[in-house]
């Protein structure tokens, strides 16, 4: 069986994770929203053996019509200078099998982004830039090291913030590099920016919709996420 490995960027994601039986569980490496920390993640889970990696957790909404909870497979990952990188078909299609009658999944592009897009204007122009149905701050980190490796990478993302929703910039701001929250930070940031409640409201259920749709994701797709049955 060949050995998967899976990178995130929030420990709440990994926390997900913990629905996938602890025998034979993958190791896992959470880079703390840092795409630099991501890429180092990806090549310490290749050096350790590792002979596919996965892209597991969170994204931001670049499509309408992709709500908080809704799953994406993704076909590639996009640069913001156009250059994609295919993720593996086989895996895929296992992956999407399991997931089928469980959670509202699609298949779509996934974008890089190294900045949390914070403005329903960021995510529009990354999706006219790339055409990407997603975007998250690993993805592109990991699948640049596994095609320098030459092995299959794969993603799948929950949406937790559609493509019209605005997040206090200040958030991120928020979040260790162990990908904890600082909630003393966040509590600074309500206090000096009290008319952003509303929009940490809406990001607390939309964030929350997301991890319950990204534990099912978990729980239907084993251990192996598709990976170990036809790999590459």
């Amino acid at each position: 069986m060949n050995r998967l490995g899976i990178v995130t960027g929030l420990s709440s994601e990994v926390r997900c994770l913990n629905r996938v039986p602890v025998t034979g569980r993958p190791p896992v490496r959470c880079a703390g929203a840092d795409a630099g920390r991501a890429k180092g993640a990806a090549r310490e889970l290749i050096s350790e053996g590792c002979e596919g990696l996965l892209s597991f957790g969170l994204a931001a909404g670049l499509s309408p019509g992709l709500g908080p909870g809704t799953a994406v497979l993704a076909s590639s990952v996009v640069a913001p200078d156009g250059k994609r990188f295919a993720t593996s078909d086989s895996w895929r299609k296992n992956l999407g099998e399991s997931l089928i009658g469980g959670v509202d999944i699609r298949t779509g592009d996934i974008a890089g982004s190294n900045e949390l897009l914070s403005t329903a204007t960021d995510k529009r122009l990354l999706r006219e830039l790339t055409g990407a149905s997603a975007a998250d701050m690993e993805s592109l980190a990991v699948a640049e090291v596994a095609a320098q490796a030459g092995i299959p990478f794969l993603a799948v993302r929950v949406i937790a913030d559609p493509h019209d929703h605005t997040i206090p910039p200040w958030v991120i701001q928020g979040i260790n590099p162990d990908g904890n929250v600082r909630h003393w930070a966040i509590a600074w940031g309500l206090i000096t920016q009290p008319g952003d409640l509303p929009a940490l409201v809406r990001l607390a259920l939309d964030n929350w919709r997301a991890l319950s749709a990204l534990r099912r994701v978990a729980s239907l797709a084993g251990p192996f996420f598709g990976f170990g049955q036809t790999p590459g």
